[in-house]
């Protein structure tokens, strides 16, 4: 049996970057009902056999809005998922969108564990189906924005679920069997023998389905990245160009894993147009 030594968790919290600001200290109590009122509102809602737990936002004005989920990537045990990519889903909700921040299944507030990738777009999945039924969501508007291994489930989701309505994926893996013979990072492979490949890689494997992505697809990815080659976006847009999906692909020059704060203003522009024209009625 094979297990994760403390070296491989400690090396994966910056392997993995959630790419995500710093998470803000709580200000509101657990929803036990669905959130109506504009603001942020902590809920919790049931995955696939697991509570899964975020945060949700929503903007002022009555009106319906497009729904976004933002999905943190990989952390290390114990870390609040939902509060890393809460920033995040506020900024969406400034911009007028409903924004939820969920954490994966093997990190708080949800429950279950790491399972790179495998029940995760199932949970990711049901937590659509929940966001579609929400009041004042507008539910054929609805996309994800993950990062890292988010953008990883993202994809997933996106290609067992054809009312998602547009995807963006920062520096995801997609190819995990590639992955493990060609990241930089000594400590990967150890993690994919533990975790990725019970149960097989190509299930994990958003490139192995990416002509089933309906979706408009965006993928972000620095062109230096090494830890999650860039090669692992490019593999994917070029399967989606050959299958006339709708894809597009933008390298930050110079960009490794995870984001500066200079990368990311490179590549929100690019990505905010892109949820507007997808997503805004």
């Amino acid at each position: 049996m094979t297990t994760i030594g403390p070296r491989l968790l400690a090396a994966a919290l910056s392997l993995w970057i959630s790419g995500c600001d710093a998470p803000p200290t709580p200000t509101a109590p657990t929803s036990s009902q669905p959130p109506v009122a504009a603001g942020r509102h902590e809920v919790s809602l049931t995955g696939a056999g697991v509570v899964l737990g975020g945060i949700l936002f929503r903007p002022e004005g009555p009106e319906p809005r497009p729904a976004v989920v933002v999905l943190h990537g990989w952390l290390a045990a114990g870390t609040n998922g939902a509060a890393t990519v809460e920033a995040r889903a506020r900024r969406y909700a400034d911009a007028g969108y409903v924004a939820l921040a969920l954490a994966l299944r093997g990190w708080p507030p949800s429950g279950g564990a790491d399972d790179c990738g495998l029940r995760q777009p199932d949970d990711v999945g049901a937590a659509i189906g929940w966001l579609r039924r929400q009041p004042g969501v507008i539910a054929d508007r609805i996309g994800m924005i993950g990062f890292s291994q988010g953008g990883q489930v993202a994809l997933l989701t996106a290609a067992a679920n054809a009312g998602v309505r547009a995807v963006v994926a920062y520096y995801p893996v997609t190819d995990v069997a590639r992955w493990k013979t060609t990241t930089t990072n000594a400590d990967i492979p150890g993690y994919i023998t533990a975790v990725c490949e019970p149960g097989g890689v190509d299930a994990r494997s958003p490139l192995l389905r990416a002509r089933e992505i309906a979706a408009p697809v965006l993928l972000v990815h620095g062109d230096m990245d090494t830890r999650v080659p860039t090669e692992q976006s490019t593999l994917v847009h070029q399967a989606r160009m050959a299958a006339g999906r709708p894809t597009e692909l933008f390298l930050v020059p110079g960009a490794q894993h995870g984001f500066s704060a200079a990368e990311e203003a490179v590549a929100r522009p690019v990505v905010d147009r892109f949820l507007a024209t997808e997503l805004q009625p």
